[in-house]
């Protein structure tokens, strides 16, 4: 089952200044307004220009905050009135050994149902927050149905998040939050802490809209309790939700592998995956992970830069004998000097 999200100190105290106002400055408020509405606190410009630069945007206008409400994803949820059942995620990780080989490597891998990319923290650190940012794609169906899929409906979603990719089994788990992509369905911002061995339905974020087009940024981070704050914002609408969520009982610590993933997601009564849409491209940016001893604690900026294991989704069709891989992962380098991962959708055809 998901974590269920807890009321932080901050709502508590704060709760008269969680509706923002026009003309609020957040880009110079005082670390304890930025804690009120939940943001990542102010990092150093000059020793941290790309994580100053994603901060910058999240604080900047248009900004609209509120405390966020969530709904269970299932099939009385009204956009997915198309979707005849809930929807649930499978993870197929490595073992330890076998991921910090590849990505030390810089290495490969094919997965059933990620694309995108996972680095891994300077031993003996461990990732204690990732940020990420994309564009929400629009989807359609794909041109020749799957095999060892649940039915042709199509579904897609793009998420940053922590762990779940080599983790201990059986005590793996997964903080995520991000956007959900299929056709002829209203796209909308969810939220899942993923337990390995337990059929998880994404939560989604209420009252918070996202078309095609609209630039999404988004990240959590691991609290000193181990619990983990959350937040994303639509920078095209200005819409942000920050909340934070009670840690698992029984998992692994936090911190072994950071994630920037397109994901197609398992339907939960066959343990088959959706078909994946034909998405396009989606570009990750702001792909950066803060590596410490502990949260809270000095830390170092990881990025695609430093490590990657990239991570293309393979599929099977109608002739048996042909493996086609609908879902490619490429570092990309970005004018600006930052490293990010495309994400492209191959047609089968």
């Amino acid at each position: 089952m998901s974590s269920y999200p807890i009321k932080g100190t901050h709502y508590d105290t704060y709760d008269d200044v969680m509706q923002m106002k026009a003309g609020d400055d957040l880009l110079n408020a005082p670390p304890k307004l930025l804690d009120a509405y939940g943001i990542p606190q102010k990092p150093d410009a000059a020793t941290n220009p790309e994580l100053f630069d994603f901060w910058k945007q999240l604080v900047s206008p248009p900004f609209s905050a509120a405390i966020p409400t969530f709904t269970l994803y299932d099939s009385t949820t009204r956009v997915t009135q198309s979707a005849p059942k809930s929807l649930t995620r499978r993870v197929s990780p490595l073992s330890s050994r076998q991921s910090r080989l590849m990505l030390a490597r810089g290495a490969g891998q094919s997965s059933l149902n990620w694309s995108g990319a996972v680095i891994s923290p300077p031993s003996p650190k461990r990732f204690v927050s990732v940020i990420g940012g994309w564009v929400a794609p629009s989807v359609t169906p794909a041109s020749e149905p799957a095999l060892m899929t649940h039915s042709n409906d199509h579904k897609s979603l793009v998420w940053v998040g922590i762990d779940g990719h080599n983790g201990r089994l059986p005590r793996m788990s997964l903080p995520q939050i991000g956007t959900a992509h299929w056709p002829n369905v209203p796209q909308f911002a969810w939220w899942d802490w993923w337990k390995q061995g337990v059929n998880s339905h994404i939560m989604m974020i209420d009252d918070f809209a996202v078309t095609p087009g609209d630039q999404i940024l988004a990240g959590l981070t691991v609290q000193v309790s181990e619990d983990v704050q959350f937040f994303i914002k639509n920078q095209t609408t200005g819409t942000f939700r920050s909340f934070l969520a009670r840690s698992l009982c029984g998992i692994e610590q936090l911190g072994s592998t950071a994630e920037w993933v397109m994901e197609r997601p398992t339907d939960p009564d066959s343990l088959k995956f959706y078909p994946l849409p034909d998405y396009g491209r989606v570009d990750f940016k702001h792909c950066i992970a803060v590596a410490a001893e502990r949260p809270l604690a000095p830390g170092r900026l990881v990025t695609l830069a430093d490590n990657g294991l990239m991570i293309r989704m393979r599929e099977m069709f109608a002739n048996p004998f042909r493996t086609v891989y609908v879902s490619r992962a490429k570092r990309r380098h970005d004018p600006d000097g930052s490293v990010g991962v495309t994400c492209t959708f191959h047609d089968p055809a």
